[in-house]
């Protein structure tokens, strides 16, 4: 009886434990249970960022001549659960985030051009986002990813052999972002845990974009900015994404980016990673709902 006694108090001193921390974090705070928006900005020249976009870009991969039209489409749900505003004007939430990323491809099959499905990745995230300044803020997220081919890629390559699994890992993120005068810059480090792995663990992210207001249109601004990362799977060779635009409905909960952008490296998304490849064109992004800076 003392025996079980004893390891109910051990257990409960660590419950009583957490509530104490739990408890001093919310205390002298205001708390928002389902808030709208984040707090934290959207990487949105990140081709992995969670945001709703559409592209139409050329497809060159290479050692292959055959040129090809690539669509790629996200769609992406976020909800924080729990948003505290610090007395000093710090702030933090908690909440998740799933995006599904489909990729289209269009062909020309010598009479007619046809397209397709090619691939669709799957992520769903659990977040934590921290603003330490009013310049200075902080994200970490543990994410599940899958990665599928399209059906119709499957039958028209006759595809007939199981494909590489690397983009099937769980990895955890911690992001840090900083707001200057017309310039943010971010750096990433990832680490793949997955226990039972395919693919190499480290991830180095870093990137920046430079925004310029125009003072006559206060709803229009011009953008540019760049995303580079850096893979232990493939000996950290660099995956670069170059993009410029304008945006649209700026200081509105969801503005609109309209880019020219241009990537090479590894194709970005799908079991189809391992091609090395060249996209040029236009995306458009619409942004979450979020807060109004």
């Amino acid at each position: 009886m003392v025996a079980f006694l004893g390891d109910n108090l051990k257990k409960n001193r660590y419950k009583f434990a957490i509530g104490i921390l739990l408890a001093a974090s919310l205390s002298g705070s205001e708390i928002s249970w389902l808030p709208q928006g984040s707090i934290f900005p959207a990487l949105y020249l990140d081709p992995a960022a969670g945001q709703q976009s559409i592209s139409i870009l050329s497809y060159e991969v290479e050692g292959e001549t055959q040129q090809l039209m690539y669509v790629p489409i996200s769609l992406s749900m976020r909800q924080q659960f729990l948003r505290s505003v610090q007395a000093g004007g710090q702030q933090w939430e908690l909440g998740m985030e799933f995006t599904i990323y489909s990729q289209f491809s269009i062909v020309d099959a010598g009479d007619a051009f046809m397209g397709g499905l090619q691939n669709a990745d799957y992520r769903i995230s659990s977040i934590f986002h921290y603003q330490h300044t009013l310049t200075t803020l902080y994200k970490v997220s543990l994410f599940h990813q899958s990665s599928h081919l399209g059906d119709d890629y499957i039958i028209r390559n006759l595809v007939v052999t199981p494909t590489l699994r690397t983009q099937n890992y769980e990895q955890l993120d911690l992001t840090w972002y900083k707001k200057l005068t017309g310039l943010n810059l971010y750096g990433v480090a990832g680490y793949n845990v997955s226990p039972n792995t395919v693919r190499k663990r480290l991830l180095l992210q870093f990137g920046g974009d430079w925004i310029h207001l125009l003072p006559k249109n206060p709803g229009l601004a011009l953008l540019a900015g760049v995303d580079i990362k850096l893979y232990e799977h493939y000996d950290y060779v660099p995956n670069i994404r170059i993009g410029a635009g304008v945006e649209f409905a700026r200081g509105t909960p969801t503005p609109v980016k309209i880019l020219l952008n241009y990537y090479q490296g590894q194709l970005p998304y799908s079991t189809l990673e391992n091609q090395k490849v060249r996209l040029i064109g236009l995306g458009l992004i619409f942004d979450f709902p979020r807060n109004i800076e």
